[in-house]
This record gives C-alpha cells, structure tokens and sequence, in this order.
C-alpha cells in the first residue's frame, strides 16, 4: 500500500492510493484549469493514465470541483454516491449548517468569493447507493455510506486499515486536532456512521483537511461528538 496527498488547489487532501497493482484516486480537488491540474499530479510523481479508479467522498467544491478534468486526462470511470451528481451536474449543493461553534468558524473562513461550479459536467459511472465491494476494480477495500457531513458522503476503507473519510472525521483548521464534521444538517446520522467507521478494521484515518489520525484520536473524538458535540 502507498498512499500519496495531492492538494489539488489550496483548500482540501487528495489523495493517491495504490494498492495491489492498481491506483486509485480518492477526491479531484478544487477548481483548476486543466493544465494546472494535470501539473499538480505529475509533480506529484503520478501520472494521469495511472489511475484505474477515481473515487468522490461527497459532492462539495473542494473536493469535487476538478472532477472533469480527472476523467478527461486519466481516462479512469468515477465511482460515487449517486446523489453526488446534483454537484457535479449543477454545482449546487445544500446551504452549509453548522453542528457547533467550530463548525461556524469553519463557514466563516470558507464563505468566501471562491467559485463553488464545475468547469463542465461529468457522468458518474458507478453511482452507489449502498456498501460497495472495490474488488471487482481490483481494490482489497470497500466504499461505505458515512452520512452526516452531507448525504451524499461515502468513505472508503481498505483491508490493510486505511480509511479514507472526507470531511467526516477532519482537522478544520490545520492545528493537530481530530474532530468529526463540523458541517453537518443531522448529528444523530453523524453519531450513527461515526460508530460504523469505528465499527471496522480501519487503523488510520485520511482526511479531506488535515490528517492522517491514529485510531486512538478517532476514537477520542468520537467519544466527545457522542458526550459533548464536540
């Protein structure tokens, strides 16, 4: 297993897995146009027709917004929740609701002029709406729904204990603490799919802001979103 961050733009992870012969792209980013994406991934010592499968944790701009150009310069078929579409095809996704103080602050720094559109549309090729075996890609991982942060939010988990979350388990602020989303409409889904990641085998945590976070910080942040909301 070799995993590699890309930052795609200034605002969220990236990443680049490879696992068994195959690699995986998990999030596209924020917008770029296409050659300063495709330069953000070779410098990052990857190149486009090396990716077998991009993967969308959820339908939000920084980290979707650069889908179109990962399917035109790899080639690779998009897997992602279905209802990840209403972004990718429209741009819009739900106003952002915050679940406590930290979560307000976020909407703060981030409710800027910044664009929030893709530069064109794309088709999902493999909408899920379930967990989803990643064998049949050649992948020893699952994608699993992690609803909370938005509804269209998935994560996914490798054998090996890689997780890959998102925005559900995050660093807001880039400051060494281990939180669950901060953005989130319903916290009691939240709870619910916090206890489903911690549920499985995975041993570190990838995020789409800060990161990676040992079991021993998950576990503890879950323990405060359960008690405290934290």
């Amino acid at each position: 297993m070799e995993v590699k961050t890309v930052n795609f733009g200034p605002a969220s992870n990236s990443y680049v897995v490879k696992d068994g012969g195959k690699t995986m792209l998990i999030d596209t980013g924020n917008y770029l146009n296409e050659p300063g994406w495709l330069c953000t991934l070779v410098m990052s010592g990857v190149m486009p027709d090396e990716i077998d499968l991009i993967v969308l944790t959820h339908g939000h701009a920084d980290h979707a917004a650069g889908v179109h150009h990962a399917k035109t310069l790899t080639g690779a078929p998009l897997l992602a929740h279905k209802d990840a579409s209403v972004f990718i095809e429209t741009g819009k996704f739900p106003p952002y609701v915050a679940r406590n103080a930290l979560g307000q602050a976020f909407i703060d720094q981030i409710a800027g002029p910044a664009p929030l559109d893709v530069p064109e549309t794309v088709t999902i090729d493999h909408p899920i709406t379930s967990d989803t075996d990643l064998s049949e890609f050649g992948f020893n991982a699952k994608a699993i729904l992690t609803p909370g942060h938005t509804e269209d939010s998935i994560s996914v988990i490798f054998d090996s204990g890689e997780a890959f979350t998102g925005d559900t388990i995050l660093d807001p602020f880039g400051e060494g603490i281990c939180t669950f989303a901060v953005i989130c409409p319903d916290v009691e889904t939240l709870k619910a799919t916090g206890k489903k990641i911690l549920d499985t085998n995975a041993s570190v945590f990838y995020s789409g802001h800060g990161g990676p976070f040992t079991r021993e910080q998950a576990e503890a942040a879950y323990e405060k979103l359960i008690n405290s909301n934290e």
